[in-house]
């Protein structure tokens, strides 16, 4: 341990000595393999900033396995990028961004055989086949082989040996190398033909399927002659999808992006010709600030200059003036970047491809109301729609101290919502994927930061967070959710309807009642006991949670976040803890504080609703609090009590017909249905 902190003392005496000057620096490990490269603005600033006390877990690790620091100085940042890039292509270092696509499209692969096959495959080996793709379309691939099964007789098993012909050879579908009724020099021309429907030009092949098909159908054979038309549209769908030499001026790319303490995900939406023609995803980890995230990605991802689009959009807030500068004077490409705003907040579903597809109709309507959120978190700057189109954004003429004025700024306001949408789709789908990979990961070095920062035994890995929600003291509810390894565990979530403090607002009244009927029932079932208990609030509801648990005897760890400044409290401690914004350990108590408060709302509201729609038919002729009950259970609603039957009023309630006739005649003028016919 001593040696370590040696190692450390030194690398931070070697990093208070460096210039204030623009630069790049290295990170190698005790092998001598850099394991990082980044730039600076001022190298001092930088690298001491490593050896900062408040630091999150990711650059504790990246410190930790290091054993020598070096630099390179430059006169400019923008030197720094260039230098930057070049020195990640070279050394590949560890915890730089590594693309790995998170999931590759199929090719199509003629192996290097006597006898070729053609099959769609995911995995590209260096064994002399030849591969085409890869192609986002994966129906148009299928239709592809459907056509060249029927039409060119290439052989169907995986092993080519000599026997008897199989039944494929019988039915039309195989020529039959394996009993040499087909030449070498036959067969290799149908796979040229193949290669060239792929590759080359297709007017030969494509007019001759034309004139099969015509054919075909003129011999009355409809289903041959429209497996042949649907070939050819595959043929022509795979060969649009690869055609990116000549952009279309309205061709663009939407960057989304999400990270989770080192996971990263890149999200690119790809829209050619008015349309999405495919999605990219990519996995990396990544040490590097947020604001450099973007930049060193753009680098990474376009390298060839005939597939970048004239026009990349990304989220506002984002460094992005560098990677500009280095398409046009690297690969002599102009491209426009323009950061347009977006709302921090859920974006529609990831199945809502149809909106996407949407943004290109300049009919197209986006619906910006809202259900009541219970997300606790405040969001700072967020802007709607329609203040886009009046508010400046950064970097706006109305920010004199930035010279660049934003695309965004001269956008109209319809084409502002549309490029919004796309670019919340691919922000959507990059936050998926990173909550996908947590989950399956564990986020175990949240977890374990948590364990240092509170003193703990063992890493924190059953959380239980309780929230208090009402309405100026009715209703009152308090929501218990479970996060197991950092993620929900929502089997284990329960909602308390308070019996001791409705009707009062005492949250710490109430924070007593929820622990202790939580607490008293694990005990009395002998059931797991959580490893950690979070209280969202300060230092009172955390000491009340603590009588309880006192009481009954339990040696639980117990904190509190408190939303104002988002500190950490521990019981009969008035000093808050201070984390670092990007913390891993406040993120996850976060997300169990944001879960808490969300759940708590939902089930107030509900029955803060059903509350309200019981009054209303209270308050309907001949119908008092039981009657009211059964109404509720039969219709749910007034308006569907207003057209019902007079009979099924009156069931439900148990009353006369007269009398179920005067309801619903009130349920009608209630709800606005009085002309309504019973």
């Amino acid at each position: 341990m001593s040696e370590q902190a040696d190692v450390r003392e030194a690398l931070h005496q070697y990093a208070l000595s460096a210039p204030k000057t623009s630069g790049v620096y290295l990170w190698r490990d005790e092998k001598d393999i850099v394991i990082y490269v980044g730039k600076a603005k001022s190298l001092k600033n930088r690298l001491s900033s490593y050896f900062a006390s408040k630091r999150d877990i990711k650059t504790r690790i990246l410190v930790s396995r290091a054993r020598r620091i070096e630099y390179i100085q430059t006169d400019n940042e923008y030197e720094a990028l260039l230098l930057e890039n070049n020195l990640i292509k070279k050394y590949k270092p560890r915890y730089n961004i590594n693309l790995k696509d998170g999931k590759t499209y199929p090719v199509l692969k003629i192996t290097n055989e006597r006898y070729p096959r053609l099959y769609r495959t995911r995995r590209i080996q260096n064994d002399g086949a030849r591969y085409f793709g890869p192609f986002p379309n994966v129906s148009a691939v299928d239709d592809f082989l459907s056509l060249v099964k029927r039409t060119y007789r290439l052989r169907q098993c995986k092993r080519l040996k000599k026997r008897n012909p199989c039944l494929y050879c019988h039915i039309g579908r195989c020529s039959a190398p394996c009993a040499e009724k087909i030449s070498e020099t036959d067969y290799r021309k149908d796979i040229d033909e193949i290669a060239l429907l792929l590759e080359g030009d297709v007017k030969k092949p494509l007019a001759e399927l034309t004139e099969k098909m015509k054919a075909a159908a003129a011999a009355r054979e409809f289903e041959k002659a429209a497996r042949i038309r649907d070939g050819m549209q595959a043929v022509r769908a795979l060969r649009g999808q690869n055609s990116v030499e000549d952009m279309d001026p309205e061709s663009r790319d939407y960057i989304g992006w999400a990270a989770e303490g080192a996971l990263i995900t890149f999200t690119v939406f790809k829209m050619r010709g008015g349309k999405v023609v495919g999605r990219d995803l990519y996995r990396t980890e990544s040490l590097k600030d947020e604001s450099e995230v973007l930049p060193e990605f753009l680098i990474a991802y376009y390298t060839d200059p005939k597939q970048i689009p004239p026009h990349i959009f990304v989220s506002a807030g984002q460094e992005y003036e560098l990677a500009e500068q280095w398409f046009a004077d690297r690969l002599g490409v102009k491209v426009t970047i323009t950061a347009i705003p977006l709302e921090d907040r859920k974006q529609a579903s990831a199945t809502d491809m149809e909106s996407l597809t949407a943004v290109n109709e300049h009919s197209y309507h986006i619906d910006n109301t809202e259900s009541a959120v219970a997300e606790k978190t405040p969001v700072y700057g967020a802007i709607t729609p329609d203040e886009a189109a009046t508010t400046p954004v950064s970097g706006s003429a109305s920010e004199p101290e930035i010279s660049k004025q934003t695309a965004a700024d001269r956008l109209s306001p319809p084409v502002l919502r549309r490029h919004k949408t796309a670019l919340a789709m691919a922000q959507f789908n990059a936050k998926e994927d990173v909550a996908r990979r947590v989950k399956e990961l564990g986020d175990f070095p949240a977890l374990e930061e948590l364990q240092k920062i509170l003193s703990l035994d063992r890493p924190p890995h059953r959380i239980e967070g309780f929230d208090i929600a009402h309405l100026h003291g009715k209703y009152t509810v308090a929501s218990l959710i479970s996060f197991k390894d950092g993620n929900p565990d929502k089997k284990n979530y329960r909602i308390f309807r308070l019996r001791t403090t409705d009707g009062i607002i005492d949250d710490y009244a109430s924070m007593r009642e929820a622990v202790a009927r939580r607490y008293t029932r694990l005990l009395n079932e002998a059931a797991e006991l959580p490893d950690l208990i979070m209280i969202d609030g300060g230092i009172g509801q955390v000491n009340a949670a603590k009588a309880v648990l006192d009481a009954l005897e339990l040696d639980i760890p117990l904190v509190g976040l408190a939303e104002k400044n988002e500190e950490l409290y521990r019981p009969h401690i008035n000093k808050p803890i201070v984390l670092p914004r990007r913390s891993a350990a406040l993120r996850v108590l976060q997300r169990v504080r944001d879960e808490t408060h969300r759940f708590a709302n939902t089930r107030n509201n509900r029955l803060r609703s059903k509350e309200e729609l019981h009054l209303r038919f209270e308050q309907l002729p001949h119908i008092g609090e039981k009657r009211a009950a059964r109404l509720l259970r039969s219709f749910s609603s007034i308006e569907k009590l207003a057209a019902a039957s007079t009979e099924a009023a009156a069931a439900a309630a148990g009353i006369t017909q007269a009398q179920a006739e005067e309801v619903i005649a009130a349920a009608r003028e209630v709800s606005g249905h009085g002309s309504a016919r019973v």
